[in-house]
């Protein structure tokens, strides 16, 4: 439906349970030649491999810190060994847990959530974005922060913020070089609790038909759309999802 044939996805912390997973199926479902980036979850990695794989799909693993320049390179070094350009860019890990209240926070804590909310995208954009411009072609994707929902971490939420801005401030530049850039901006979001449970609903099966709150997988079809012809005149957009309450 939102085909991405012929063009290659980097999928940044695709190897968990959640949102990277879902998304980085869902790009393969699509067309595109899929770079699953994980961290620490080799075996996870090479299950989505295999799956797209085993499915008529294109797919690499690539270890890599994205919190870090070398890494950023280190990742998209490989992304263009393997399939010479990267067309597509999720961004998608960020800061860590830090819920304390204001009078007992670590700053320093603080100001590593900050950098991990701020640091792929300033990373990837520098090591992407000449080679789009040159092509006239790219989609650059960060996952914030709900806009009206916060967490209960200030430090989460003001790192969020952060991302958010900085992928504001930068659309309309690359607009102009026929590069889109945009924000998907979830509450929390329950993980699947099986890879069996990804794919059914990745297939569209009944628990997708059923559900009754938001999924990974209700992200990684809003990701497939940007990433799609049809999308290609959305930019600078926050695409915000709601949940349901607990009853």
């Amino acid at each position: 439906m939102f085909s991405s044939k012929g063009k290659v996805a980097v999928v940044t912390g695709s190897a968990g349970r959640g949102m990277g997973r879902s998304i980085a199926l869902t790009l393969a479902r699509e067309g595109a030649s899929v770079v699953v980036n994980y961290l620490n979850s080799k075996s996870r990695a090479s299950a989505i491999v295999d799956y797209i794989e085993d499915n008529g799909g294109s797919a690499i693993s690539i270890q890599a810190n994205v919190f870090v320049k070398d890494g950023c390179e280190k990742l998209i070094d490989a992304a263009i060994k393997e399939f010479e350009k990267v067309d597509i860019c999720i961004i998608n890990p960020g800061a860590g847990w830090h819920p304390e209240p204001l009078d007992v926070f670590d700053p320093v804590l603080a100001l590593e959530d900050l950098i991990q909310e701020i640091a792929p995208f300033f990373h990837l954009m520098r090591l992407l974005l000449p080679e789009m411009y040159k092509r006239r072609w790219g989609r650059l994707i960060g996952i914030t922060l709900h806009p009206v929902q916060n967490s209960p971490s200030y430090s989460y939420n003001v790192g969020k913020a952060a991302r958010l801005q900085a992928i504001h401030l930068a659309y309309e530049e690359a607009w102009e070089q026929g590069v889109t850039i945009n924000a998907i901006a979830p509450g929390p979001v329950s993980p699947f609790e099986s890879f069996e449970q990804a794919v059914a609903y990745y297939n569209h099966e009944k628990e997708w038909l059923e559900r009754r709150d938001v999924t990974p997988q209700d992200i990684a079809e809003s990701i497939a759309f940007l990433c799609s012809e049809v999308g290609s005149y959305i930019s600078g957009s926050v695409i915000p999802f709601m949940f349901h309450k607990k009853r």
